[in-house]
């Protein structure tokens, strides 16, 4: 049988290799139901208005089934998915014992996405050096040597306020991403790392250790919230299908001083480096 699809809100239902499978929008997390865990699927509502609802096998001491609720923009489409399921449904007779269903239902992480290799980001570098050149060229047009100048000397900040919205933009996507599916562990201290910059200058990086659920063995590099008092052990949140976004939990203060360089400085910046092309193309085309 070819794969059923029902697109509802916030959540995508599949019906694939014997079972139903709900993909939830944000969690990065799949529900899986198998079709010997589902009693029926039945519309809700007169006519099935208020779309369909995923009704699992109850138990003889449980009181009520397990239900999910589906609301997809199209009752044609909930109702063919609906009959799909049901014909894939094993026959059963009505006086045979049920289990409980809810207790074949599974979650599984979607396959995650992977990084962008080495050197895939040059192509936003030449597209901002394509921007200089489209300004310097617009801004020559107007015969004004004091807007040319004030182009190329002012790229520069643009290039840093830049470079600044690109933090800002993951610290703000990190934040969401751990803040809806990250899991919190210990970590444990590992080792103090020494390095040298280009001037010499000696500097310190404290490593931690931790497990996730599965067992592996990961490493976070900085600092943290210490757990009860004991100074070998902070707390952090990492992504399961991503581990290389990992943060670590902050202190009341720290978060504070985060908080206001976010608000003071990175947003503004951000605002300010949006507009920057969009403020001086415009001069440059009234001036035309």
């Amino acid at each position: 049988m070819a794969e059923q699809v029902l697109r509802s809100r916030l959540t995508t239902a599949r019906l694939r290799r014997g079972a139903v499978v709900l993909d939830r929008f944000g969690t990065g997390l799949s529900l899986r139901i198998p079709l010997t865990a589902i009693e029926t699927v039945r519309p809700r509502g007169a006519d099935g208005r208020r779309g369909i609802e995923i009704v699992l096998t109850a138990a003889p001491d449980e009181a009520d089934p397990v239900t999910y609720r589906l609301r997809p923009s199209s009752r044609t489409a909930a109702k063919m998915f609906a009959d799909a399921v049901n014909s894939a449904l094993p026959v059963r007779d009505a006086a045979q014992p049920r289990r409980s269903g809810s207790a074949a239902v599974s979650f599984e992480p979607r396959p995650p996405r992977g990084r962008r290799p080495p050197g895939e980001g040059r192509g936003l570098w030449w597209a901002l050096g394509w921007l200089f050149v489209l300004g310097l060229c617009l801004t020559s047009a107007t015969g004004e040597g004091g807007l040319v100048l004030g182009w190329v000397v002012s790229y520069t900040p643009f290039l840093t306020g830049y470079a600044i919205t690109v933090g800002v933009w993951n610290a703000t996507r990190d934040w969401w991403v751990l803040r809806r599916r990250g899991i919190t562990v210990e970590a444990t201290y590992d080792r103090t790392d020494f390095d040298r910059d280009s001037d010499g200058v000696l500097s310190s990086t404290k490593v931690y250790a931790f497990e996730e659920v599965g067992g592996t063995r990961h490493e976070y590099r900085g600092g943290g919230r210490i757990v009860a008092r004991d100074p070998d052990r902070i707390e952090v949140t990492y992504d399961p299908l991503d581990k290389d976004r990992v943060n670590a939990r902050r202190g009341l203060i720290a978060k504070s001083l985060l908080f206001l360089v976010y608000v003071l400085i990175g947003l503004p910046v951000s605002l300010l480096t949006a507009l920057y092309p969009v403020v001086f193309f415009g001069i440059a085309i009234a001036a035309l």
